[in-house]
């Protein structure tokens, strides 16, 4: 008899999906993919993956704080006037979402994880995973394995989960706390996690 699969072993409140079963949606202006992995109902925050094909504008969100982690390809500047914002592989940069940005591709297209979070009300970040973490069960929290692998450990039990490689896991706040053991592949940003949280400046 099989084992069950990760999918069905998550705990309450935690969701795991292949990468794959997230449809891309075209941009309008022709210029790339978006796969919209977890948001909020009320369009508090949300957290996709974007394949940026070529140079263009970005979509204005005005009123959120955007970040973006250049997990493949070289990266890509954002250009308002003579502001700038360089996104390179490997480093997380926060911008303003409700800037007209044109996009400049550095080198080939990217693939690039993004979280925009509704400023003055909730707060977000993303990072390479590349060492253990612990996820406290006040945020809301997304991981993704584009090349690696990750253990997952649920803090109120003793199941553990290996999280494939082209998986999305999801975990809502209420859900176990957890902690995270990336199984790199050896690329130095095949693992993300992001986290959401209420922004307690309010």
């Amino acid at each position: 008899m099989s084992a069950p699969s990760p999918e069905a072993r998550a705990p309450e409140g935690v969701a795991i999906a292949p990468l794959a079963s997230f449809a891309p949606q075209a941009w309008r202006n022709g210029g790339g993919t978006t796969r919209a992995l977890a948001e909020d109902a009320e369009g508090g925050w949300r957290i996709s993956l974007a394949d940026v094909e070529r140079d263009g504008p970005y979509s204005r969100f005005p009123g959120m704080t955007r970040q973006s982690l250049v997990m493949t390809g070289a990266g890509v500047t954002l250009q308002d006037d003579a502001v700038q914002c360089h996104l390179r592989r490997g480093i997380a940069m926060e911008y303003d979402g409700g800037v007209a940005w044109q996009a400049t591709l550095h080198d080939g297209p990217v693939v690039a994880l993004n979280v925009m979070a509704l400023r003055g009300r909730y707060r977000a970040r993303i990072e390479p995973l590349r060492d253990a973490a612990f996820v406290p069960l006040e945020c809301v929290a997304l991981v993704l394995t584009m090349n690696g692998r990750c253990l997952v450990h649920a803090a109120d039990s003793d199941d553990e989960i290996m999280l494939a490689k082209g998986h999305v896991l999801t975990r809502m706040p209420g859900a176990p706390a957890l902690h995270l053991a990336p199984r790199s592949s050896g690329s130095d940003v095949s693992i993300a996690l992001v986290l959401v949280e209420p922004d307690s400046r309010r």
